[in-house]
């Protein structure tokens, strides 16, 4: 069967390759010269079942409140944002009940689990470097913050198989040396054993080139103009810069630009873009650093090394689709990083540091839109928000197996 995937980003590249080991021919369709260069190309690096949680829990919407009016906020809103996002933000709060909040968070941690599954698989029958690194993360949390509140919440994840080790001050300092010199700062952490990270610009290359040896065709450099309509049920072709791309079944994974090519077909996809910022430094040898990804939830900033690299980020902005750098949020990144490991900053040149900002696309409830649409040939992979590279090798076989069965 021909299957056309819209979108080369991490989503889109691990759906290919999934829908090409079972034997289908795939062409993958995206604007960029090559894969994951765009949302997948600097983000936090995570692979985190820990961090299913959505963002609008109870305890997050009270904190998302006050952040929003201070100076040093995490979360942003850009005044010409507003328009856009007052809609979605209704079902946001629609969305925020104890009950729901908890539904979506176990429907992210089943997503995660089979995606780390599926990953792991894969690395057992093939070769890949993306800087992976498998010993888990680390939540460090301040005097006077909400380690109870959150310990409480693992308690609830591990019953959907989210193992986690509550640390003191001692066990902190065991598995990362590199915050002895603030540790009187820390009231306890939490380590996530099964968590993993790495650089997912770097894997989402690996996974199409899998894909490609298995025949999957990357149509990059091409602009999608189009969805064309066959029927009221059926896709006919994808219209687009380089002529028609038709196919037996098609699957959108552009993440926060799917709405705009979903709207004329009278798809109205619950999707808003939230702008993510990322910096990354060279550690020029040093060893010092952390060992595994840690955040830090006073500040909301996490860092995570990438071989001779670390990548930091924890701001968020809703500003519509601008993925403009702004230098100052870089530094304010940067900045509180160093407050966590002050060493840091005689080892790096912050003035070559890469400053980056991509389009998280975010849901309402959270989970990302999976499944098929009113068109037997559509087919939705997108919306995971700031859990794309968590879900996508597990997203990618839920698609594939809808897709199995549908044509069956």
């Amino acid at each position: 069967m021909k299957v056309a995937v819209l979108g080369a980003g991490v989503v889109g590249c691990a759906t290919a390759y999934m829908l090409a080991t079972k034997g289908h021919e795939v062409t993958v369709i995206d604007r960029r010269d090559k894969p994951g260069m765009e949302t997948s190309f600097a983000n936090g690096g995570l692979m985190t079942p820990s961090d299913a949680s959505p963002w609008n829990s109870p305890s997050t919407l009270r904190q998302i409140g006050r952040s929003l009016f201070g100076k040093s906020s995490t979360l942003k809103i850009n005044p010409s944002a507003i328009p856009s996002i007052v809609g979605w933000g209704l079902k946001f709060l629609a969305n925020s009940t104890c009950e729901r909040h908890k539904a979506s968070m176990i429907s992210n941690i089943r997503t995660a689990k089979v995606s780390l599954e599926v990953l792991r698989s894969i690395r057992e029958v093939a070769s890949l470097n993306y800087d992976q690194r498998t010993c888990g993360t680390m939540r460090v949390f301040p005097r006077g913050g909400r380690m109870s509140e959150f310990a409480q919440m693992c308690r609830e994840m591990q019953q959907w198989g989210v193992q986690y080790e509550l640390l003191d001050q001692d066990r902190i300092l065991e598995k990362e040396p590199c915050l002895a010199a603030v540790i009187d700062r820390y009231v306890g952490a939490v380590f996530f054993p099964d968590d993993e990270s790495g650089d997912a610009h770097k894997f989402t290359i690996e996974i199409a080139r899998l894909a490609t040896e298995l025949g999957t065709h990357f149509l990059m450099n091409t602009n999608i103009l189009k969805i064309v309509k066959a029927s009221r049920s059926r896709i006919s072709h994808i219209s687009t810069s380089r002529g028609d791309v038709s196919a037996d079944v098609y699957v959108l994974s552009l993440g926060s630009y799917s709405p705009i090519l979903a709207r004329p077909l009278n798809l109205l996809l619950p999707i808003i873009p939230v702008k993510g910022y990322s910096v990354t430094v060279t550690l020029n040898g040093w060893k010092g650093g952390p060992t595994r990804p840690v955040m830090d939830d006073g500040y909301h900033a996490m860092m995570v090394p990438m071989g001779d690299r670390l990548r930091m980020g924890g701001r968020a902005e809703f500003a519509g689709y601008d993925t403009s750098v702004n230098e100052e949020e870089g530094k304010r990144v940067l900045s509180d990083i160093l407050k966590i490991v002050p060493a840091l900053s005689s080892h790096i040149n912050a003035d070559a540091a890469l400053n980056w900002s991509g389009l998280r696309p975010m849901t309402p409830s959270g989970p990302p839109l999976v499944g098929p649409t009113r068109y037997a040939n559509l087919f939705l992979n997108t919306g995971h928000g700031p859990l794309g590279w968590t879900m996508a090798c597990g997203s990618a076989k839920q698609i594939s197996d809808l897709i199995a069965q549908a044509q069956a």
